[in-house]
């Protein structure tokens, strides 16, 4: 290069931002630990039997209609739509006579049968004959050892599940008195809300 020259680099650009990367949203009731949405919160607005059951994919709700079906063929069982309180919502209630029997809810959208059973009852399942979401379910129990509560996703299997678990349950009921009037039964104890997925819950000290 010759004497009293000098060479120019030329300007460095200046570094463009980078492009802002969308947020996921979806997951962010999850992520922040929110309750399930409960479908029918309010007291005062009981939903139809068409807007429970819009609210069910298709195969769900042909199942839900196996399970009703199913339980008002057994003598003695009630069906009614019963409001459990705000954190549950309204929910489909069955009673033995003075006895419950079991509770169908939505829970975040998904079909959820309900049932409790006490010891003589347990006994009268044959755990090894129900699917892999029934033995899921006696895994995740939850309440006290002389009463568990078993949770069962009702579409898929475990709508099958559900109706064993209601006949062992209905061979250990008394039966309802014939000479009753018919009247209402008395309100069952509400049905602690289901299990989170993948989750289980420790006893309750009641």
């Amino acid at each position: 290069m010759a004497a009293g020259t000098t060479s120019k680099k030329p300007a460095a650009k200046p570094a463009s931002k980078p492009a802002k990367v969308p947020q996921p949203t979806a997951d962010k009731a999850t992520a922040s630990g929110a309750r399930a949405r409960v479908p029918f919160p309010k007291k005062n607005q009981p939903p139809s039997e068409a807007e429970f059951v819009a609210r069910l994919p298709l195969a769900t709700g042909k199942k839900f209609e196996n399970v009703r079906a199913f339980l008002k063929k057994q003598a003695g069982v009630t069906e009614d739509l019963y409001f459990y309180g705000p954190k549950t919502g309204w929910a489909y209630r069955y009673q033995h006579g003075a006895s419950s029997l079991g509770t169908i809810m939505l829970h975040d959208d998904r079909l959820v049968g309900i049932v409790a059973l006490d010891a003589a009852a347990l006994g009268e399942v044959d755990f090894t004959a129900l699917s892999d979401v029934g033995e899921r379910a006696r895994r995740l129990a939850h309440g006290s050892p002389s009463l568990s509560w078993l949770d069962l996703p009702l579409d898929g299997p475990g709508a099958s599940d559900f109706k064993v678990l209601l006949k062992a349950k209905l061979r250990t009921l008394p039966q309802p008195d014939a000479s009753s009037d018919g009247g209402p039964a008395s309100p069952s104890p509400p049905p602690p809300p289901p299990t989170a997925p993948g989750r289980g819950r420790k006893p309750s000290a009641d």
